[in-house]
């Protein structure tokens, strides 16, 4: 069986490849953006997070919806939000009294 190529996922999954290119890259910027500031707040205190790198991801898979390309999108979502689980739970484990 033939492995489908980037292209034709996106054809086989109504993915427009421009556009969900470009939206793709726009949302994961944006994401990052703001999760740097939150990864920069809890630096300040002395908490090493992730958070740019999980809002990136989340925000790329919202970027993919809006490109219309669903198998993107799901997965994009999907990791973003457990990555942001991850970091809440790294900090619930670092601010807990010994």
């Amino acid at each position: 069986m033939k492995a489908l190529s980037q292209t034709e996922l996106n054809n086989v999954s109504g993915g427009l490849v421009l556009l969900s290119s470009l939206t793709s890259s726009y949302g994961a910027a944006m994401g990052q953006a703001i999760g740097s500031v939150v990864d920069m707040t809890y630096k300040t205190v002395g908490l090493n997070t992730n958070f740019g790198l999980a809002a990136a991801t989340l925000g790329s898979g919202i970027g993919n919806a809006v490109g219309l390309s669903p198998l993107k999108a799901v997965s994009g979502i999907s990791q973003g939000v457990n990555q942001i689980i991850n970091n809440v739970n790294i900090l619930k484990v670092a601010t807990q009294p010994a």
